[in-house]
């Protein structure tokens, strides 16, 4: 569940973007008190204001992450998500995204998906390729599929972190391959 109003002070902007997913998810749960909860939360904001939580949930497909960052923001007594970064201090680095590799022209490659990260696994142990998430999911790309994107697959790293991007053998190994991603454009 979301965290509620009053909750202590975050202490990282990538707490606050899961703050912000945690209320998306709760607006969109089955459970009634849950969703209408998140809408009265999202009521903060002037584009919500004048809609009842039954009207805001009637139109929940409208509330977009950018939504779900300002009550975050706000809940923590800041003017705006702009602002509420600037205090903590931070500055975002961009972060790399399975979902960018995602790009018309790649569809003609068989990556095996999953639902459960052990399924994966277990795939990933069985056949080989390359373990990533994506959103709730998760796919194993196949090697050609990477090359296409002009992913480097000699680079010792993907070895050193067992192919498994989600629980890399070695972290570090992971994160010169994210910063080599980064730089091919594949970014969140």
């Amino acid at each position: 569940m979301g965290t509620a109003p009053g909750a202590a002070t975050p202490r990282s902007l990538r707490e606050c973007k899961v703050r912000a997913s945690f209320l998306l998810k709760d607006l969109l749960s089955s459970d009634p008190s849950r969703a209408t909860r998140a809408a009265e939360r999202l009521r903060v904001l002037p584009a919500f204001a004048r809609l009842s939580p039954g009207e805001l949930l009637s139109r929940k497909d409208s509330v977009r992450r950018k939504h779900a960052l300002a009550v975050i923001a706000q809940e923590q007594g800041h003017a705006s998500w702009a602002e509420l970064k600037q205090v903590l201090g931070e500055e975002e680095r961009p972060r790399f995204d399975a979902e960018a590799f995602f790009v018309p022209g790649t569809s003609v490659f068989l990556n095996r998906w999953f639902s459960t990260y052990a399924q994966a696994l277990a795939s990933l142990r069985e056949e080989g390729g390359y373990l990533f998430p994506f959103r709730e999911q998760f796919f194993i790309a196949e090697p050609g599929f990477l090359v296409s994107l002009g992913v480097d697959l000699a680079d010792p790293d993907w070895a050193r972190m067992g192919f498994n991007w989600v629980e890399p053998s070695d972290p570090a190994a992971r994160e010169r391959l994210e910063q080599k991603l980064i730089a091919l454009g594949y970014v969140s």
